[in-house]
């Protein structure tokens, strides 16, 4: 399952910071978003699982 299929509008585990406008100053405006990036809002309880549960099916040449 992708952690894509576990969101839902309005869950969110931690706020992203936004950047600074002096950062955003040495950025082409071509390169600029123009909307929000499409990140999953899930909580952080969720995320954690999602990625625990992914960790637990890696295989390796060791195992």
């Amino acid at each position: 399952m992708l952690i894509f299929d576990q969101s839902r509008p309005g869950r969110q585990g931690v706020t992203p910071a936004t950047a600074p406008s002096e950062a955003l100053s040495g950025l082409p405006i071509n390169l600029r978003r123009t909307k929000p990036a499409p990140l999953p809002e899930v909580s952080e309880l969720q995320a954690v699982r999602h990625y625990t549960r992914l960790s637990q099916k890696n295989f390796s040449i060791d195992t």
